[in-house]
Order: structure tokens, then C-alpha cells, then sequence
């Protein structure tokens, strides 16, 4: 005999139809819904895991050298992180790119081919900005256009942040990157096949407030002449071979450097005055009398910092200075 129900039963039965909440107890639980993802093998990995690893490990070495370079070529704040490394197909990288784009095509021998590079106009702007003065652009200008000088201001701190991140490969390739040429349209940054294998490394670059990215395009046959380099196991061990040198070999590299760093080299004659009228009524073989006697010793400045006292003469058919004294620096308390 079938269950009866009683009435205050049918009232509560009828109240949760109305509110929807009832279920039928024979309904089996539903089941929970997966991601799946089509695994197409026509596009199977090509990037081994060491080959990504050591990606890892040079990119996150050049994180840290470009932030110290921005901070002091921007004079702000600049912090940099490697995000990501992942592979894709040139095809899907080059479909995401906007339009314009800032992209540089780079020569890196030994590596095979070109290497691409795009800098979001976000990050972009913002170097041209401080660069040029100014404080930051405080504003979204993805959709403009690049002018011709600033492209000239991009490409010329490109070649600088190459420079860097030659540094950053030099223990695993003596690579030196240059530019080929520099393109804002997607179309025309076509380096490999659409089908090709790439890897996709994403820093993050925050310079003050503002933050975007920065991609570098590595295919896949790029690093197959320096293939049997790129493995952890001779990062480390390049490392364990020279634990003594390193502080040595810093002191001799910064020494050489700054041997080698170009100085400007003025030298002063005592100012002499003159109107505004005198100046005005120059002409062509006019002779300027200098409030200098050739008796009295001339101030050498070294990038306008005075250095040397000397006197004037002849080497050959020049005009020289000859060096008669060192102007010691002296300090408040002396």
C-alpha cells in the first residue's frame, strides 16, 4: 500500500516546487564538469626542459642587470621580474600582438635566424617620457602611432638593453646582439614559419608607477647551434671552477673599464669679458684680445672638473699644453 501523505507534508512538498528547491531523490548528482584540452601532436613540444630551465636562469640574470640599468638612465624607481617562459607557435605570439607595436628584430650569432623583441607601448611611452625630461606619460596610449624620433629614442636604449643581456648569455655563448631593423606593424615581424615552435619569455618591467611588459621571441632552431651549451649542468659548473676569480676578476674588469672610459679634456683661458654690443658687431677676422697673459699657466679641466695647471706651446705644427702642475682636491675641513 502506497505511503499517504498528510496534509502539513503536501504543504511543505508544494512550498519547495514553488521555491525550486526540491529535487528528485532518484536523480543521480550531476557530474562535475573537467577542462579538457585538445592535444594537438602535430605541435608537440620542441623546447627540452633544460633548454627552458637555462632560458630561465639567463632571463633572470638579465631581470636584475635591467633593472640597475633603467633606474639610473631613467632616474626612477624600476624594478624588473622574468614572469614566464612557454612555448608556443610564432603564429599565436604574432596574433596577440596590437597595433602599433614596437617590435626589434635582433641578430644574436651564434644563434641561428633573427630573435624578436617587443616592448608594450605602455613601457614604451614611459621611456620616452623620462628620457626626454619628463615624469611619465600618466596615460594610455596604446593606439597612437610612433614618430620617427620616437623610434629613434627606442632603438638607441634597445641597443644598450642588448648590451646588457649580452652580459647575462656570456656564460653560455659569447653572443653580440645587434638590431636589424625595427617594425610597428605585426605583418612585417614575420621571422619564422606561423607553425614554428617559440619560447615566450615575459618580464615584467615597472618603472614609478607604471607597469607592462616586455617579450623576447626565441625559435625553436635558434638554439639549436649552441644546443649542447644549454644545459644546467655546465652553468653550475662554470660556476664551481671560478669561486676564486670572481672578486678578482670583478676588480680587473671594473679597472679596465674605467681606463678605458672617454673623458673630455678642456683647457681654460681666465674669462674675458665683452657687451652685448661688442659680440653682436663681430665680423669675419675680427681678433679677439683675451684678458690672459701667454706668461700665466692655463687651468686643464677633466669633464669641467679642474685637474691640471699648464702653459701653452708648439708640438709640430699644433698647439699644445704642457702639463706643469696637479691641482690636488682639497676638502671643507682643510
Amino acid at each position: 500500500m502506497a505511503d499517504i501523505l498528510s496534509q502539513s507534508e503536501i504543504d511543505e512538498l508544494l512550498v519547495a516546487l514553488a521555491s525550486g528547491r526540491a529535487e528528485s531523490q532518484d536523480q543521480p548528482p550531476a557530474e562535475e564538469k573537467t577542462s579538457v584540452r585538445v592535444y594537438d601532436f602535430r605541435t608537440a613540444n620542441k623546447f627540452s626542459k633544460e633548454q627552458i630551465r637555462m632560458l630561465h636562469f639567463i632571463y633572470e640574470s638579465y631581470a636584475g642587470r635591467l633593472a640597475t640599468f633603467l633606474s639610473g638612465s631613467l632616474r626612477a624607481r624600476c624594478d624588473v621580474d622574468l614572469i614566464s617562459i612557454e612555448e608556443q607557435t610564432f603564429a599565436e605570439f604574432s596574433n596577440s600582438l596590437p597595433s602599433p607595436v614596437f617590435v626589434a628584430i635582433l641578430g644574436m650569432p651564434p644563434l641561428a635566424g633573427s630573435v624578436l623583441m617587443e616592448i608594450s607601448s605602455i613601457i614604451s611611452y614611459e621611456i620616452i617620457s623620462r628620457l626626454l625630461g619628463g615624469t611619465g606619460t600618466h596615460s594610455d596610449l596604446s593606439g597612437k602611432s610612433y614618430t620617427e624620433i620616437e623610434l629613434s629614442i627606442l632603438t638607441r636604449i634597445c641597443g644598450q638593453m642588448l648590451s646588457i643581456m649580452d652580459e647575462s648569455w656570456r656564460r653560455v655563448a659569447p653572443i653580440r646582439s645587434t638590431i636589424e631593423r625595427v617594425e610597428t606593424s605585426a605583418q612585417f615581424a614575420q621571422i619564422v614559419v606561423s607553425s614554428e615552435p617559440i619560447a615566450i619569455v615575459t618580464i615584467n618591467v615597472t618603472i614609478g608607477d607604471v607597469s607592462d611588459i616586455i617579450n623576447f621571441c626565441i625559435p625553436h632552431p635558434a638554439l639549436q647551434p649552441i644546443a649542447n651549451k644549454m644545459t644546467t649542468q655546465l652553468w653550475y659548473n662554470d660556476q664551481k671552477d671560478t669561486p676564486n676569480l670572481n672578486a678578482s676578476a670583478k676588480d680587473l674588469s671594473v679597472s679596465a673599464r674605467i681606463a678605458s672610459t672617454p673623458v673630455t679634456l678642456h683647457a681654460m683661458f681666465d674669462p674675458t669679458g665683452a657687451t652685448v654690443g661688442d659680440i653682436v658687431s663681430l665680423q669675419v677676422g675680427d681678433v679677439i684680445r683675451v684678458e690672459h697673459p701667454l706668461s700665466k699657466e692655463i687651468t686643464l679641466l677633466v669633464e669641467h672638473i679642474p685637474k691640471f695647471k699648464g702653459v701653452i706651446g708648439h708640438k709640430g705644427q699644433q698647439i699644445a699644453v704642457k702639463i706643469t702642475d696637479i691641482i690636488k682636491e682639497t676638502t671643507e675641513d682643510e
